[in-house]
C-alpha cells in the first residue's frame, strides 16, 4: 500500500493551508513546515511519500532540502511549488531529485488530479 503521508513545505501560510485542506480531502495525512529545517525534521519521523516544496524560504531553502534528501533511502516523490519561471532553476531542482516543478500560481485541481494518479498507479514511491 502506498504511503499517503505528505509534507507541505512553504513559507506562504495561505498556500500551505490550501494544500493541507485539498490533500486531506484526498486521504493524505498532511504535515506542514514553514522552512527547510522544519521539513527535514518532519521527514525524519514521518517518512512521507509526497513532498511539496517551495524553493525560497527562510532559514533553509528548497535546494538545500533537495540536497539533504538526495541520498536518502526513503526519498519522497517531490514536487516543487515555485514562483520561479526560469528553466535553469527548474532544471537545477530536477537535477537535485525533484520529480516535477509547478509554477505559482497553479491550478490546485490539476495538481491534485496529477498527485491522485501517481498514488493510484503506485508511482509515488521512488
Amino acid at each position: 500500500m502506498m504511503n499517503k503521508i505528505a509534507v507541505v513545505c512553504d513559507d506562504d501560510q495561505t498556500l500551505t493551508q490550501i494544500m493541507q485542506f485539498v490533500l486531506s480531502k484526498q486521504g493524505f495525512d498532511v504535515r506542514t513546515a514553514e522552512n527547510g529545517n522544519e521539513a527535514l525534521e518532519l521527514m525524519k519521523f514521518s517518512k512521507p511519500g509526497l513532498l511539496l516544496l517551495d524553493l525560497e524560504m527562510p532559514e533553509r531553502d528548497g535546494f538545500s532540502v533537495l540536497r539533504e534528501i538526495a541520498s536518502g533511502p526513503d526519498r519522497p516523490y517531490t514536487i516543487i511549488l515555485s514562483s520561479h519561471e526560469s528553466q535553469d532553476i527548474h532544471d537545477q531542482a530536477v537535477a537535485l531529485g525533484a520529480r516535477e516543478v509547478w509554477v505559482k500560481p497553479f491550478n490546485a485541481a490539476e495538481l491534485m488530479t496529477k498527485i491522485s494518479g501517481l498514488f493510484e498507479q503506485g508511482r509515488a514511491a521512488i
